[in-house]
């Protein structure tokens, strides 16, 4: 039996998903640490994507150091759980 799935594209459903991406990108950060772990750098992800389209060179540099293994570079970004209080049910 095959299961039939349909997505329309519509106004909201663009809207919303555009909106999810700005969301998820300013809650982002980039770390950038050495390979035992010490921290350089902890921008937003916003900062990293403008500074590699206006400055691609900076782009091929990292890109090169974390080939070489010289650097690591993380794309870190917190996720709360949210618990709604009416629909938990304690069990003791």
């Amino acid at each position: 039996m095959a299961t039939k799935t349909t997505f329309d594209f519509n106004n909201e459903n663009i809207t919303s998903g555009v909106q999810k991406i700005f969301y998820s990108i300013q809650e982002s950060k980039v770390t950038v640490s050495s390979v035992s772990g010490k921290e350089w750098l902890t921008i937003p992800l916003i900062f990293a994507l403008l500074i590699g389209l206006i400055f691609p060179f900076v782009a091929i540099i990292a890109l090169g150091l974390i080939l070489l293994r010289i650097i690591k570079v993380s794309i870190v970004r917190e996720v709360q759980n949210r618990i709604d209080t009416q629909k938990t049910i304690d069990s003791k």
